[in-house]
């Protein structure tokens, strides 16, 4: 990967000065971030931020720094450094801390650019919330879930598996608060989401009924939770 890596952005320069188009702009700056992502999800943070950083200034010098193109590298930036927070040790506090910075910076642009409404600021939203939860700032988490659900509800529609997603989020949280009532039509409604768009062997279907075992379970209706964890069993099996 690194010395495709070390070509990648060799050529970046190049191509925008052979077509300096916002067109071709946008298109390397969404290459660069799917880059940036697939260093993250390898766990090459370091990489994953050098891509993304090259994503940045692309953005900032041919978009300009109000815009939903500059936003989302800000947004990936905090992303890469989310991501290396959940297996930091030492430095976990720090890394969050610094992936709040950026996601509330990339909020902060997208709302200047007049698009608060697309589901890429429900997304920065989203994990903004995620971000709260996992540093247990729950009366942090709840209102950005909740922004995110209402954006992705109508943008989105209330059958599409990222709106199923800010659910079960948000039905997680309730679950760490202890609001269990509040949790339960959550994962059901996810459930019924994810069994009509993914279908019962997906993967994200069998998590969804292993969340809803688990709050079952800490509810102590056992009857309930057993042929969840079950079916959950045989899907990942």
């Amino acid at each position: 990967m690194k010395p495709l890596l070390t070509l990648l952005l060799f050529f970046v320069p190049f191509l925008l000065v052979a077509q300096s188009v916002d067109s071709v702009a946008v298109k390397t700056i969404d290459s660069l971030i799917q880059v940036s992502r697939a260093l993250t999800a390898e766990g090459d943070y370091d990489a994953a931020l050098v891509v993304n950083k090259a994503a940045e200034k692309i953005a900032l010098e041919k978009i300009g720094p109000v815009s939903a193109d500059y936003g989302k590298s800000c947004f990936n930036h905090g992303r890469v450094l989310d991501f290396q927070g959940d297996t930091a040790t030492i430095t976990k506090k720090i890394l969050k801390e610094k992936a709040e910075q950026w996601y509330l910076k990339s909020k902060a642009i997208y709302e200047k650019a007049g698009i608060k409404e697309h589901p890429d600021y429900a997304q920065n939203l989203n994990n903004l919330g995620y971000l709260y939860r996992q540093t247990g700032q729950y009366e942090k988490a709840e209102p950005f879930y909740l922004e995110a659900k209402a954006i992705r509800e109508k943008a989105l529609g209330k059958e599409h598996p990222n709106y199923g997603s800010t659910l079960s989020s948000l039905a997680g949280l309730y679950r760490r608060m202890g609001q269990y009532e509040k949790a339960e039509p959550l994962l059901l409604e996810t459930k019924a989401i994810e069994e009509k768009t993914l279908g019962k062997e997906h993967p994200n279907y069998a998590a969804t009924l292993y969340s809803l075992a688990i709050l079952y379970r800490r509810m102590g209706q056992y009857e309930k939770a057993e042929p969840l964890y079950l079916e959950a069993k045989g899907i990942i099996e």
